[in-house]
């Protein structure tokens, strides 16, 4: 009987060094630290009136001529960050519509 109580008290040793060395957390290491961003970005203005008599071919050959221009200088677009529309109206007759948007672009720090 000693036999298998010795036995039994081995393989519970193991099976709790097992499961100690399991359920260890790891230290977990900083690939980059937080103080070295990545990125670095810009705002550009891009704006819409309807009075300005452009086709919507005309004004959609600005804003790629604009979007070519930043990327030949390494800036991508991440998104909008701002829409405003405004409207005036000027002596109760002439009304006027206005949008501007604010577009982020980003390129990896030099």
């Amino acid at each position: 009987m000693s036999g298998k109580r010795g036995l039994c008290l081995v393989a519970a040793v193991l099976l709790g060094v097992a499961l100690a060395r399991a359920t260890a957390v790891q230290p977990a290491s900083a690939t980059m630290l937080k103080d070295e961003a990545q990125y670095e970005y810009k705002v550009v203005v891009a704006s819409y009136n309807p009075g300005e008599r452009m086709t919507d071919h005309e004004r959609a050959s600005a804003y790629e001529r604009t979007l070519n221009e930043q990327a030949r200088l390494g800036w991508e677009p991440v998104g909008s960050l701002l829409s405003r529309d405004s409207v005036q109206t000027v002596g109760g007759a002439v009304t006027t519509r206005d949008t501007t948007a604010f577009f982020t672009y980003r390129r990896l720090k030099r």
